[in-house]
């Protein structure tokens, strides 16, 4: 259980830089589209998962050790 709460810390720290770079870069030129297209899209949503499941792991460790 703790391999996977560390790779789905690291997934979501990753894609979350991932996004704060792609909305910079889009600032700066939005003719690039970074932020509306299809990879975009599937990355977000797996940042959605990714922080959806951690907090998930994370209830259900809290609720297991009686917090």
């Amino acid at each position: 259980m703790s391999k996977i709460r560390a790779i789905l810390r690291h997934t979501t720290v990753i894609l979350a830089l991932m996004f704060l770079v792609f909305l910079a870069l889009d600032q700066f030129n939005p003719m690039m589209n970074f932020i509306d297209n299809d990879i975009s899209r599937w990355l977000l949503a797996a940042l959605c998962v990714s922080g959806f499941m951690q907090s998930v792991l994370g209830w259900a460790l809290d609720q297991k050790e009686g917090k």
